[in-house]
């Protein structure tokens, strides 16, 4: 673990090299390749509350709740490559509030979205955080702050010294990392369980955990019955379809792409990869069950099989991996924060703008570095709370802003806060007091529908602006080094086959891979 955070460093300090200003520093000059994209697609997303928050809940028996959601959240990244990503790019804005204070000519919008940004990236942060020094300390048995001390050092270390590049880079090296990793570690932990049939079987015969792969998932897990355990599924599978769609550690890779060509052919790599993550991390978490069904904490499960299921090597490797999947996230966001404080809150420019950058992400870390310590670590629910408020603030007004004639500056302004205070605020509310809501009045449902209505009735009662109206209109003229038809076939035709081959593929792997062989288990 600590090689690889060398080596993440060293990375860091050679791309530094190439940054020449703002331009290299936050959206990597714009030249990024399609395998620089897709590769910081998957590794953003894929951070340890997926390797220990999913997977957590999966060991619980909420797999097929994770799956729905998993599923949905793959179109996402396709959704917002076509109707938000590349009119993005197309904006030339450097951050998203940016974008949404130049498409509604308004401050206050951009002010109020560089806001919902920061604050969802840093809680986001945060249960990143807390999942690696959770991981480093129980592996390498050092204080819990300690490890994250040491990790937030090193993450800040390389998003400050190498920008959005370095960020790019590591990313997709790590993303080959664990993804690598963990696939062969399935292989090999499935072979130690008998292989595929007889670990299905194993889960099927013990009353404990029947239920485990069924559609209505262990009882009490998340809710009592499996209809809310479905409904929970498809309400944060519009939550994280909105996030990978919209959200700014996912579409801010769009504007650093070299085209919007890179855009739409990034989109469907990202998404199958990420759905192969998710799937086959909730599926080993089930099957460790039959290992060791008493973990004390099933947070702690992917970490119990690379210490005690696989060879030391091998274990190691993924561990790394793990680890990987956390910097890679962290990275992410600590360099998001700062270029919202930098080009957002205090409209900065060229060197100037990297420097406030750089002193933003220090602060930053060093408040994340606080709260992670005097708080218990709690992945998971930490990390849906920052995917919901992206989807409570931002989605309904990102893809309005592309598509709606009729939203105005006011309406877009109210829907966004509407949104994100609905969903916090009935988050704090319900966890300072304990209260368990029902699946129908979960936060991220009551502020997505606030952030409707808003946007509906104060646009009624507001203008469109000439200036409005021309931003939008540009967004729909496609920039002249974008025309070369041979491009744009390739493009289409890469569109039309990929599509396919996800759908297909994601169908033969959830048949072959669970339902066949969990009902043939159940006969």
């Amino acid at each position: 673990m600590i090689i690889s955070m060398i080596i993440y460093i060293i990375i860091g300090l050679l791309v530094s090299r190439k940054v020449k200003d703002a331009n290299d520093y936050y959206v990597a000059g714009r030249r990024a390749p399609i395998i620089l994209i897709a590769g910081s697609l998957i590794a953003s997303y894929t951070s340890t509350g997926m390797f220990m928050g999913d997977a957590a809940q999966c060991y619980e028996g909420a797999f097929s709740s994770i799956i729905i959601f998993a599923g949905m959240q793959s179109a996402g990244y396709i959704i917002g490559a076509v109707f938000f990503g590349r009119y993005l790019r197309r904006s030339g804005a450097m951050t998203i509030p940016e974008f949404f204070g130049k498409r509604f000519e308004s401050k206050a919008i951009k002010n109020l979205a560089a806001f919902t940004a920061i604050v969802m990236m840093a809680v986001y942060l945060l249960s990143v955080i807390q999942g690696i020094g959770t991981l480093m300390s129980v592996v390498t048995g050092i204080s819990y702050k300690t490890c994250i001390i040491l990790a937030l050092s090193v993450l800040t270390i390389v998003t400050v010294i190498a920008g959005s590049m370095g960020v790019l880079i590591t990313d997709t090296l790590m993303a080959s990392l664990f993804t690598l990793s963990l696939l062969v570690s399935a292989f090999v932990i499935l072979g130690k369980l008998g292989g595929l049939n007889n670990a299905v079987a194993a889960i099927v015969a013990n009353p404990e955990t029947v239920d485990h792969l069924s559609w209505a998932g262990k009882s009490g897990v998340l809710y009592k019955t499996g209809i809310e355990n479905v409904i929970w599924g498809l309400v944060y599978g519009v939550v994280w379809m909105s996030v990978c769609a919209i959200g700014p550690w996912q579409s801010s890779r769009y504007m650093m792409a070299k085209d919007e060509h890179n855009i739409i052919r990034s989109a469907p790599i990202a998404a199958i990869g990420v759905f192969v993550l998710e799937f086959v991390v909730g599926m080993v978490a089930v099957f460790i069950k039959i290992a060791n069904g008493n973990l004390e904490s099933s947070s702690k499960v992917m970490i119990w099989a690379a210490m005690n299921m696989l060879p030391i090597t091998l274990g190691v490797i993924l561990l790394t991996g793990v680890l990987a999947a956390g910097i890679s996230s962290a990275t992410t966001f600590l360099s998001l924060i700062g270029a919202s404080f930098a080009n957002d809150i205090f409209s900065s420019k060229g060197n100037r703008s990297i420097t406030i950058g750089k002193i933003a992400m220090m602060l930053v870390s060093a408040i994340v570095l606080s709260v992670a310590i005097l708080n218990p670590p709690s992945i998971f629910w930490i990390m849906f709370l920052g995917g919901a408020m992206a989807a409570c603030a931002w989605m309904p007004v990102a893809f309005a802003s592309i598509f709606s004639k009729r939203l105005t500056k006011a309406g877009a302004f109210s829907g966004m806060l509407f949104g994100f205070l609905g969903c916090f605020i009935i988050k704090l509310y319900s966890s300072l007091n304990g209260i368990a809501l029902p699946v129908y009045l979960d936060p991220s449902i009551v502020g997505v529908i606030l952030n409707i209505i808003a946007m509906v009735i104060v646009s009624a009662m507001t203008r469109v602006t000439e200036g409005e109206k021309i931003q939008r209109e540009s967004l729909y003229i496609l920039p002249e080094e974008e025309k070369n038809p041979v491009e744009i076939e390739k493009t289409l035709k890469w569109a039309k086959l990929s599509t396919g081959i996800v759908g297909g593929f994601i169908v033969a792997l959830m048949l072959f891979v669970w339902v066949i062989p969990y009902l043939v288990a159940l006969k």
